[in-house]
């Protein structure tokens, strides 16, 4: 008999995590007025943890929040708050990945902030 295939747990299984919960998440950044380089520099720090245990895992994701990330708050947070979702090995891989598009996306987004900042009024070129 094979043996099971670890499974993610249920927050890295739901079909919002990357929808709802991201766009929330976003919102509760830009609402901050989280700067784009903290984003990125979070994920630069998260991408040591692919691989890792989730007891390993966990413990980084709180030192980073208490340290790295205690000048901003919203990002402590939001590590914190991840830290205790994590079950398996497979989350970890999976919450960079969500963190990583969270970043991608404001990227995006502040993009097209700044370009419609610098249309016409009429909001035409």
């Amino acid at each position: 008999m094979a043996a099971a295939r670890p499974q993610p747990s249920a927050p890295f299984v739901s079909r919002e995590l990357n929808g709802e919960n991201l766009l929330d998440e976003l919102a509760e950044l830009r609402n901050a007025q989280v700067a784009q380089k903290h984003l990125e520099d979070m994920v630069r720090a998260l991408r040591e943890l692919e691989g890792s245990r989730v007891s390993e895992a966990v413990t980084r994701l709180k030192s980073l929040a208490t340290n790295r990330f205690s000048g901003q708050p919203v990002i402590a947070s939001l590590l914190v708050r991840w830290s205790t979702k994590l079950k398996t090995e497979l989350d970890v891989g999976l919450l960079v990945s969500h963190l990583e598009r969270m970043t991608l996306v404001s990227a995006l987004l502040g993009a097209f902030r700044r370009g419609a900042e610098r249309l016409p009024k009429g909001g035409k070129a």
